[in-house]
């Protein structure tokens, strides 16, 4: 089975707290709720102005090519309250991960709670070798995320993209197998 085979039978995951599964048309309006918050999305992509960016967004992204990309779904209520991704390198046996988490839940450990998940799939389930994720260095909620999972940061990619017309900075956190391995042996992840 290859690994986009194994994502696709992965296409739903389940936490302690979450859901995680595909993102449908008929999460608009709270995807909405947060990609219309310029707090939410300051560091990732524009401000979405109407819930017909948000559908077009859902449609043109999440429904067209699905695979490896989740919403996150809080299981006591079942609000949608962001989403999350792993782009995979088969090559190299590595993957991305990425995460964006509505503003209004932000503090609960939502983030880290789902990235973890992606991580278990990524190396129990896929055997991926290294697992990295990019972040704007201004985002220091985004990189505690990070170190909280037990990534390493790696270095600082300067002027590695634009954001808002201006060219910035992206830390790189990233896990190994092995990394992981012995995360889950002394039990202080997963």
């Amino acid at each position: 089975m290859n690994m986009e085979e194994k994502l696709l039978l992965n296409n739903c995951l389940e936490t302690e707290r979450l859901y995680l599964r595909p993102v449908t048309i008929e999460d608009a309006k709270d995807m909405y709720e947060y990609t219309s918050d310029p707090e939410t999305v300051k560091y990732m992509f524009e401000v979405h102005h109407n819930l017909d960016d948000t559908k077009h967004e859902i449609l043109n992204y999440f429904v067209k090519e699905p695979i490896g990309k989740w919403g996150v779904v809080l299981k006591k209520t079942g609000k949608f309250i962001g989403n999350a991704e792993m782009h995979i390198d088969t090559h190299n046996l590595s993957a991305e991960i990425g995460y964006a988490i509505g503003r209004k839940f932000w503090g609960n450990g939502y983030a880290p709670e789902a990235a973890t998940q992606i991580l278990e799939l990524g190396f129990a389930e896929m055997g991926l070798k290294r697992i990295y994720a990019l972040y704007c260095v201004d985002n220091k909620k985004s990189g505690r995320v990070l170190e909280k999972i037990g990534m390493q940061k790696e270095g600082v990619l300067r002027n590695h993209s634009q954001l808002e017309g201006k060219m910035v900075n992206d830390g790189l956190y990233a896990m190994t197998d092995e990394d992981w391995q012995k995360l889950r042996k002394m039990g202080e992840a997963f």
